[in-house]
């Protein structure tokens, strides 16, 4: 897809043919609390990708027991904490006993239904809540290497920085030799495009 959105940008300098590209993530988060540790598995670089353990005891959370609001006809809760260079408010509901949630976020007394930061950047919100019998599995692929988490941060935002460019010099030197013309690139729009990731204690 990726490979077809770039020739028909070369060929008609359609940028909205990029629309169409589907980006998969690389992350997991498990979490194991006999252990009280999740486990991240994400990716570093253009081939690289690593995990990490964290305690859960990272998360150190203060409820603001006046602080309700309804979701999905759950009475929530509001929580709030400071994790990894940003401040998140979370709101669960001690009507669903479970002390899991979102991505890395657990250790509250139910279920939280939502998260968000202040920049707007990153928010988790639950839309539905149905039984299941499938079972959960591990991550199995063996391409995951033990890295650090601040290590793994820094290198897949050096990866994303330099990205535009080597796509660029891929797209525009071909394997047969010949050169490929392209605009300059664009400065981005807004400040909002500058998306950091959901910690940014690795700067």
């Amino acid at each position: 897809m990726f490979d077809a959105a770039a020739a028909a940008y070369v060929q008609n300098r359609d940028r909205s043919a990029m629309d169409c590209v589907v980006y998969h993530s690389r992350l997991y988060v498990t979490k194991d609390f006999a252990k009280s540790v999740s486990t991240t598995y994400d990716q570093a670089g253009m081939g690289e990708c690593g995990y990490y353990d964290e305690p859960f005891s990272e998360i150190d959370w203060l409820i603001v027991e006046d602080s309700t609001k309804t979701i999905l006809d759950y009475q929530c809760v509001m929580a709030t904490t400071d994790y990894h260079g940003r401040k998140w408010t979370v709101w669960f509901t001690p009507e669903i006993p479970l002390t899991d949630g979102p991505w890395k976020f657990c250790g509250l007394p139910g279920l939280i239904m939502e998260a968000s930061e202040p920049s707007g950047q990153h928010c988790f919100t639950v839309t539905g809540i149905e039984t299941s019998s499938q079972p959960i599995f591990p991550v199995f692929n063996t391409e995951y290497e033990k890295m650090n988490r601040i290590d793994m941060l820094k290198a897949y935002a050096a990866y994303r920085k330099g990205s535009a460019a080597y796509s660029r010099a891929m797209i525009m030197d071909t394997p047969d030799g010949s050169k490929v013309e392209m605009d300059a690139p664009l400065p981005p729009k807004s400040n909002t495009q500058n998306i950091d990731f959901p910690e940014t204690d690795y700067h």
